[in-house]
């Protein structure tokens, strides 16, 4: 790696340690910071906070001895290595996953953490999942307020213990969710910096994605979402420049 390169990781790893130290409790600063890589489409980032989610999980199952503790950093080490595409970060997260399974072994009488994802029959049937994570986003609506940010933050910590507990199902509809959130937004305040979020949501939830009919939602949202951006676009450079208009009518008039 160059200088240059090291740099920009120096500044992206300094960035993310005062973002974290920013926030009221860990895993808010992780979620966010997860979500921002997420919309930011810094995938470097995204494995370092999940790795960083693993190690924190791996820190409570230490001290409380709780093979669910353990089972979530598995599932966390795994989506980090999962996304990984640097090779020496993938020796990094093989090293944690081998430490965190000797050390289960020695804490918890040689149980070894679920890999639950690896499972065949951990899924069940799509139909069952599809009623179980709409019961759930259910749930969710009801619980948020009205604020976007509140209702951002809510589906940030789902989408965490989604992961945490290998549920790509959640997973993969809250990223839906965010992505519809930020549409929403982009559309009743007219900013189009939320449709680039959108976008990136949507975009995560494919490359999570393998069921062909969803794949087709998500292409659709997507599509949807690119001509409200443009419609938004239009109506904002008509406004400037009505306004530039009326600022060179006014100023006429003094003349």
């Amino acid at each position: 790696m160059d200088d240059t390169n090291m740099t920009n990781l120096a500044k992206k790893l300094q960035n993310l340690e005062l973002c974290l130290k920013s926030q009221h409790g860990e895993e808010v600063g992780h979620g966010q910071a997860l979500r921002d890589a997420i919309i930011r489409k810094d995938l470097f980032m995204e494995v370092e906070v999940l790795k960083s989610l693993g190690d924190l999980r791996l820190k409570k199952a230490k001290l409380s001895k709780d093979s669910a503790e353990f089972d979530k950093a598995a599932a966390l080490y795994a989506a980090a290595l999962l996304r990984c595409t640097d090779p020496d970060m993938g020796q990094t997260l093989e090293h944690r996953i081998g430490y965190m399974e000797k050390l289960s072994r020695q804490l918890l009488q040689g149980y070894s953490p679920h890999f639950r994802w690896l499972l065949p029959d951990y899924w069940g049937t799509v139909n069952s999942n599809v009623v179980r994570v709409a019961e759930i986003v259910i749930k969710l609506d009801r619980r948020v307020g009205k604020p976007w940010h509140s209702v951002e933050e809510t589906y940030t910590e789902t989408l965490v213990t989604a992961i945490a507990n290998s549920d790509m199902f959640l997973e993969l509809e809250i990223l839906k969710s965010l992505g519809d959130l930020y549409l929403e937004k982009g559309k009743a305040i007219s900013d189009v910096s939320q449709f680039s979020k959108a976008a990136a949501m949507y975009s995560k939830a494919l490359t999570r994605c393998g069921d062909p009919e969803t794949k087709l939602t998500l292409e659709h949202r997507t599509r949807y979402m690119e001509k409200i951006r443009e419609i938004v676009k239009k109506a904002s450079s008509c406004r400037q420049l009505f306004s530039v208009v009326v600022i060179c009518v006014w100023l006429c008039t003094k003349l």
